[in-house]
């Protein structure tokens, strides 16, 4: 008995003999014309072809005797195999981990930066704040001893001590149930609350896509429709479930083909369908001839977080924003730290840029001998830049998800449609196609239009005198599936009595 090296060795020259064959045949050939090319048995072969077909890309036609045609009008290059597809998985991969460590790296800058910028600049304004106030009280107090700007701290002391009075007896006084119920009510919110970081990455950055299980969600529907349908489904049936333009959809059910062991087969009347009894051994048993349930893709939002708090990340980066420029702007400009005597000691003249001049003695009185240049860059030009980043990426964002959301409503829109072509192929029109969902209702008032003149194209649709459509092949297949089905006996697939059993 072969080895499983031995097999999987066996099938590998087996597939490539058959490559050979089709290359042989220009990209074209029937199942028996394969056999008397290759000498192989029909079983193998028609065990391989379902790979073949998904590895490159392979389109299934039928003839007019009824024969399955096999064809690769792109050539056979291999989607998996070889440098290129090997080079493009490697590429796709490196560029993925290099995007997630940059946005990584990204997302920890911008809060440091939101966050931390602001909190300098606040603590800058305050503290050329009380030293304003102490000037300004030094030189009225003539005869208090507060010279050097302790009259000033000690207002804002007292502005600080009337505050928290205020708060404090207001507590105190307060009924305690409405305390209790004030406690309670923070505590929710807090719960409720999203961490800061996670905010400010959502606002900048937006959510996760609500639909990268799509592949999933897409098969799960599409076994859903095989299983209830004695495991037999037709190209209008499968693009109907799936949403899949015509050319996309030829691709993708080669997919299913090799994933679940299929089979394209013709029927009498030359319809191309394709049969999975395989999917029909369960133990348990789907619902017979149930509708077709469309999933439909969810639409992408801009951020998860509740507009007051994109309102405020947004005011906090304005003050960085407007800080910046400030600083910037007086950079720039020549400055004469003019000074006066006030009861003997010399102070900072106040004017209309104090507040720089307050941040250039500070900058000096940490050894820093010609501060204009770091206050420009370090308080000007960096903050000013990122502010201007942190509006323009959710600006950029929105216009990018606005078309994401497009194409999402757009593609949803199509399953919809293909639905009322497969129910109505004896005559339909596109104002009948309505879907009540806003996730299928995109801005093209032409967009169910565009979507008939695409599918007419590839499945023979009839345009009619009165903007109806009607859809032959889709009539004919869908009548030929219907009676496929009726000749299936849900008994011949039934599991029966367990014969053995390995506890007993």
């Amino acid at each position: 008995m072969p080895t499983t090296t031995e097999t999987r060795v066996s099938d590998e020259a087996l597939r490539d003999r058959l490559v050979q064959a089709f290359k042989g045949r220009r990209g074209e050939a029937t199942t028996a014309d394969l056999v008397a090319t290759t000498g192989l048995p029909l079983d193998r072969v028609e065990a391989e072809l379902p790979s073949i077909s998904d590895e490159f890309g392979a389109r299934l036609r039928v003839t007019e005797s009824g024969e399955l045609l096999y064809s690769f009008p792109k050539g056979l290059r291999s989607r998996y195999r070889g440098f290129g597809p090997s080079l493009s998985r490697f590429w796709k991969a490196f560029k993925k981990g290099a995007v997630e460590a940059a946005i990584l790296l990204f997302k920890a800058w911008i809060v440091v930066m939101l966050v931390g910028y602001f909190v300098l600049f606040i603590a800058l304004a305050i503290v050329a704040l009380v030293a304003s106030v102490a000037m300004r009280s030094s030189g009225r107090d003539g005869d208090n001893d507060r010279g050097g700007g302790i009259g000033g701290v000690f207002l804002t002391g007292r502005l600080l001590d009337t505050i928290f009075n205020i708060w404090f007896y207001s507590e105190v006084f307060k009924d305690p149930r409405q305390r209790a119920w004030e406690a309670d009510a923070r505590d929710r919110k807090r719960r409720e609350r999203r961490p800061l970081h996670k905010a400010i990455f959502s606002f900048v950055f937006g959510e996760p896509d609500p639909n990268t299980n799509w592949d999933e969600v897409e098969r799960k529907a599409v076994l859903a429709w095989l299983q209830a349908h004695k495991g037999i489904i037709t190209m209008p049936e499968f693009r109907a479930v799936t949403g899949l333009a015509p050319l996309q959809a030829e691709d993708r059910i080669t997919r299913y083909l090799k994933d679940f062991r299929g089979k394209p087969e013709v029927s009498e009347a030359g319809t191309l369908y394709y049969a999975f009894p395989d999917l029909l051994r369960r133990a348990d048993s789907a619902p017979a001839g149930s509708g077709l349930v469309i999933p439909l893709q969810r639409l992408r939002p801009f951020s998860a977080n509740k507009g007051k708090a994109n309102f405020w990340f947004g005011a906090i980066n304005l003050v960085n924003l407007l800080f910046g420029a400030y600083f910037l702007y007086n950079a720039s400009v020549p400055h004469s730290f003019r000074t006066v005597m006030v009861r003997g000691r010399e102070v900072i003249a106040a004017g209309g840029d104090f507040l720089y001049i307050v941040t250039a003695q500070l900058a000096k009185a940490a050894g820093i001998a010609d501060p204009a240049g770091l206050i420009a860059v370090a308080l000007g030009f960096v903050p000013l830049t990122f502010a201007g980043l942190f509006y323009a990426i959710p600006a950029l964002r929105r216009l990018r998800l606005a078309r994401q959301n497009e194409r999402i409503r757009f593609e949803n829109l199509r399953r919809f449609a293909y639905k009322e072509v497969l129910d109505h192929p004896e005559g339909m029109k596109s104002t009948a196609i309505k879907p009540d969902h806003e996730e299928a209702k995109p801005g093209d008032p032409r967009a169910a239009e565009r979507i008939l003149v695409e599918l007419a194209a590839a499945e023979g649709g009839e345009p009619g005198v009165d903007d109806s459509w009607t859809w032959p092949a889709t009539a004919r297949a869908r009548k030929d599936a219907e009676l496929l089905r009726a000749a299936i006996k849900s008994g011949d697939f039934a599991l029966g009595k367990t014969v053995f059993d390995s506890h007993e």
